[in-house]
């Protein structure tokens, strides 16, 4: 009896493309499937973990060691594993990686190890930001680059903040590195699941080509991540000066957060690049104030200062 393989689709994409999004579209689609999730998290919390956990009622398994690429890969392995002897009916696996992640390593994993061959790489696909894409492209060029170089897919997302011109730019330089994979343009993440999921798009011969290559530097190995949390609220317009001034080598934030002029209600805060978006929350409550920076060069204790001069209630607490 053959035994049906179970298709695995790598989500990558820099930091603040909407990886996070997508896959909430994903699981939440009336699409009738088992979706399974590994999720890895730069880092220390995962708090795409908790986005997802509220919004959907799909099993997550998360992993939040470090980056998939250099993490000790028996940690998501056995997750995957996991998921396979659970006894749970699974269509499809999808592995989100941070964006600090090279989709290589992950991929050549699944040529050592394909599960007894009860797994196999469907497809690799990469988000884009593209309004801020230019930007943080010119800050990471080696992580961006290997995205797009192996992806199966391009997802061209938040399509809906450029105007025509940039969006011909941008098409011309992704085709630069990659003249091969379809482009589906995006709006909040949103993409036909059929576009995404079992396309076995993955080609087994170009990653054999690559494994053979010398091995990779880690690009992000000077990416730096910490979490600053504090018990008190916020007043808006300070928050908004905080994010105006912060300087250019924090690339990522995200957290939760409540304001003085609106103390019953949470706020999901995410910055990528020069945009920042706070909007209300609506799943469970965070407990306390939370926010989790990427990037590089940061100046740790003048940001805790910052953000305390933010608050009704100045404490915080670092972890880096």
């Amino acid at each position: 009896m053959t035994t049906k393989k179970i298709p695995i689709t790598i989500l990558t994409g820099f930091l603040g493309s909407g990886k996070t999004t997508l896959l909430n579209h994903i699981l939440k689609g009336n699409h009738g499937l088992k979706i399974a999730v590994v999720e890895n998290e730069f880092g220390q919390a995962g708090l795409d973990g908790a986005l997802i956990k509220a919004e959907s009622t799909e099993e997550i398994i998360e992993v939040s060691n470090g980056c998939l690429c250099c993490m000790v890969r028996k940690d998501w392995m056995d997750a995957i594993e996991t998921l396979l002897n659970s006894g749970k009916e699974i269509d499809a696996i999808v592995i989100e990686a941070s964006g600090a992640s090279e989709p290589l390593p992950i991929a050549q994993s699944f040529l050592m190890n394909d599960m007894d061959g009860r797994v196999q790489l469907d497809s690799i696909i990469c988000l884009i930001d593209a309004l801020n894409y230019e930007n943080l492209f010119a800050q990471d060029a080696k992580i961006a680059l290997e995205q797009l170089e192996f992806a199966d897919f391009i997802v061209m997302n938040k399509i809906d903040l450029v105007d025509q011109e940039k969006k011909n730019f941008l098409t011309t330089a992704i085709r630069r590195v990659n003249a091969f994979a379809p482009i589906i343009e995006a709006e909040h993440g949103k993409v036909n699941i059929d576009l995404l999921l079992g396309t076995g798009r993955f080609s087994l011969t170009d990653a054999m080509e690559e494994k053979n290559n010398t091995p990779h530097q880690h690009a992000h190995d000077d990416l730096e991540t910490f979490e600053y949390t504090a018990r008190g609220k916020f007043f808006v317009q300070k928050m908004d000066a905080f994010f105006r001034d912060l300087d250019n080598d924090c690339y990522r934030v995200k957290g939760f957060v409540q304001f003085v002029e609106k103390p019953d209600t949470w706020y999901l805060i995410q910055k990528a690049g020069a945009r920042v978006t706070m909007e209300p929350w609506e799943g469970d409550a965070p407990g306390k104030s939370r926010l989790i920076f990427i990037g590089r060069n940061f100046k740790i204790p003048l940001i805790t200062k910052l953000l305390d001069d933010c608050s009704d209630a100045p404490k915080s607490v670092l972890f880096i």
